[in-house]
């Protein structure tokens, strides 16, 4: 396997620099473990942390940028969907911390109105992505699973 080079970063998301990724593999090499620091609640979080990885660094970018331009809407949801993907971002770069639950972002009283935005928005993405945002509605799923508490409360 050739070296990685390494190049200055070029993009911004949430005021942080990150380098342009091109393909989905990690630009570490593969021996070396990457953490994926977890809150202590984090069992609904393990589906939403390797949907996370499947994405590329552009697709991260863009949903940092949609839901830092529309926090009115569900600000919690958002916020969280933000805090998200700026973890999986972070994490390539082997910044330590950990990804919180949506509990963390989104208050009790917007828990309905939150998964409700979530649907939309998942069925908007199936709808307007033409099959190409496979790994975004992956995404959207493991996050309402850890919305809704998966099979716990059901």
């Amino acid at each position: 396997m050739k070296p990685n080079r390494i190049r200055a970063p070029r993009r911004t998301a949430n005021g942080m620099s990150y380098s342009r990724v091109r393909s989905r593999r990690s630009a570490l090499l593969e021996a070396v473990p990457v953490p994926m620091p977890l809150s202590s609640d984090a069992v609904d979080l393990i589906p939403v942390a390797a949907a996370l990885a499947e994405l590329n660094e552009g697709e991260l970018c863009v949903l940092i940028d949609v839901t830092s331009k529309n926090p009115k809407v569900v600000p919690g949801l958002f916020a969280w969907i933000g805090h998200a993907c700026d973890w999986e971002l972070n994490r390539r770069a082997c910044v330590d911390f950990p990804l919180q639950t949506p509990e963390a972002a989104i208050p009790p009283e917007q828990d309905a109105a939150s998964i409700a935005a979530m649907m939309t928005l998942r069925a908007r993405f199936a709808q307007d992505a033409n099959g190409n945002a496979g790994a975004v509605i992956a995404l959207f799923d493991a996050m309402i699973r850890a919305l809704t508490g998966g099979e716990r409360r059901h």
